[in-house]
C-alpha cells in the first residue's frame, strides 16, 4: 500500500515536472509572439525558445538568471547587428564565405563580450548569428532587448503561479516584488510626517 502511494506521488511529481515546464514554455513563447512581431524577425525570435526551455527546465542554473538574460540580449543585438553592418561589407570573398566569417565573428566575438562581463546565457550567441543570417535593421535590437524582459515577465509570473498555486494578481505582484515591505515603508513615512508636523 505505502509502495503504490510512494510510486503515484513520484508519479504525479514526475508528471509536474515534464509538463508544467512544457506548458509554461509554449505559453510564454505565444505571449512574446503575440505581442511582439514574430514575422518581421522570425529568426531572431526562435532564440527565445532556447531561453524559454533553460527558465523552465533548468531554473536554477545560472544562465536562467535575471542578470545574465538582461545583460547577454543587449550584447548579441549590438554585435550581431555591428557585424552585419560593419564588418560584412569590409569583407570581398564570395557569399558563402563572407556569412562564414561574419557568423563566426557575431557568435565569437558576443560569446567573448558575455564572458567578460559575466552575462552568461547561450541563446544570445545564437541571437547575435541570426543578425547574419537574416540582415535585420537597428529595430531588431530592441525587440530583442524587449523580448527578453517579456521572457522573464512571463517566466516569474507562470512560474509563481503554478509553483506557489497563487492567483494572478498575487504572481504579478511576487514578479515585481510588490510586498507588504513597500507597505510598511510607506506607512512609517507617513508617521514621520505625522511626527514632523506635531
Amino acid at each position: 500500500m505505502a509502495k503504490k502511494k510512494k510510486r503515484s506521488e513520484g508519479v504525479k511529481r514526475g508528471l509536474r515536472n515534464i509538463l508544467f515546464p512544457s506548458v509554461l514554455a509554449g505559453i510564454t513563447i505565444f505571449a512574446i509572439a503575440t505581442i511582439w512581431n514574430l514575422m518581421e524577425y522570425g529568426i531572431i525570435f526562435a532564440c527565445f525558445g532556447s531561453s524559454a526551455f533553460i527558465i523552465y527546465v533548468y531554473p536554477r542554473s545560472e544562465q536562467a538568471s535575471l542578470h545574465n538574460i538582461l545583460g547577454s540580449y543587449p550584447l548579441a543585438g549590438f554585435f550581431g547587428y555591428a557585424t552585419i553592418h560593419y564588418l560584412l561589407p569590409l569583407l570581398s570573398f564570395d557569399d558563402t564565405l563572407r556569412y562564414a566569417i561574419a557568423g563566426g565573428f557575431a557568435v565569437g566575438i558576443t560569446t567573448l563580450a558575455m564572458l567578460l562581463t559575466g552575462f552568461k546565457h547561450g541563446p544570445a550567441a545564437g541571437a547575435a548569428l541570426a543578425f547574419v543570417l537574416r540582415p535585420a535593421d537597428v529595430g531588431a535590437v530592441f525587440f530583442l532587448i524587449g523580448g527578453g524582459i517579456t521572457l522573464l515577465v512571463f517566466a516569474k509570473i507562470l512560474t509563481f503561479m503554478v509553483k506557489e498555486e497563487h492567483a494572478l494578481e498575487e504572481a504579478i505582484k511576487h514578479a515585481f516584488k510588490i510586498n507588504k515591505k513597500d507597505e510598511s515603508r510607506n506607512q512609517s513615512l507617513s508617521k514621520k510626517e505625522v511626527s514632523r508636523i506635531l
